[in-house]
């Protein structure tokens, strides 16, 4: 399998990304707001910056996106190995490690400011949290990775 192929199927892939992600803080996420507004009014002032909150981690997710789609596009081009990838490999890693650590504060937040008890949602939002946790120490690693390809790459090509 060729790179402009490799290419086109990772692309392929992050635009299914993309449009679950537009989906879920697009669409879901205002709805849910506002059905939680419903159901607890007592807590309607805090909905607002809960939404903006999880927005901005849709925004997190989306410009790790761009650098992952940044990255197809240079494979298709024929530069795996060069330390742009890598450099967008670690935003990705600091973008999925800051909404890890946002859905942390979503989790721990209304218990110590607020004295709510968010019930079993909690565990939905831990699993986001260990997601996001993942997927950035993974962005992390394949980045060293590179970095030692390109490394090695750079030898090679003073020896020839």
């Amino acid at each position: 399998m060729n790179q402009k192929r490799i290419s086109r199927l990772l692309i392929g892939a992050g635009g299914i990304a993309v449009f679950g992600i537009l989906a879920l803080f697009g669409v879901y996420a205002p709805v849910l707001a506002g059905e939680v507004r419903t159901m607890y009014p007592d807590y309607s002032p805090l909905c607002l910056p809960g939404l903006i909150g999880v927005e901005c981690c849709g925004a997190l997710f989306l410009l790790a996106l761009a650098e992952y789609f940044r990255v197809c596009f240079r494979i298709g081009q024929g530069h795996s190995f060069c330390l742009e990838n890598v450099r967008s490999l670690n935003r990705i890693a600091a973008y999925l490690g800051v909404f890890g650590c946002m859905w942390l504060c979503f989790i721990f937040a209304p218990g110590l400011f607020f004295g709510l008890d968010i019930g079993p949602v909690w565990v939905v939002f831990l699993l986001c949290a260990m997601a996001g946790f993942a997927l950035s120490m993974l962005a992390w690693g394949l980045g060293r990775l590179l970095r030692h390809a390109v490394e090695i790459q750079e030898e090679n090509e003073l020896t020839v």
